[in-house]
């Protein structure tokens, strides 16, 4: 199970390049909302490892914090005085 964590954390810094990088915001967008998912699995799987429920419904607060963010700024980046 630590090395299904440890390939997890390799991609998360597979995909902080992307969001480092990106030739467009919106790629930055999907790369900061792909690195949270898998830092918020790590801690689910994290949570149901050592049967500790706490860890578990803070993963659940921090994927609809992520959900919640991701919508704003894209309707923010929709806006037309952005452009």
């Amino acid at each position: 199970m630590i090395y299904f964590i440890y390939i997890l954390i390799g991609i998360a810094i597979f995909s902080s390049y992307r969001l480092l990088v990106g030739p467009t915001i919106q790629n930055r967008l999907v790369a900061l909302s792909s690195v949270s998912v898998i830092f918020i699995v790590i801690l689910a799987i994290y949570s149901i490892q050592n049967r500790n429920i706490f860890f578990l419904d803070l993963s659940i607060a921090f994927l609809l914090l992520d959900f919640v963010g991701t919508i704003a700024f894209t309707k923010f980046l929709g806006r037309e005085d952005f452009k």
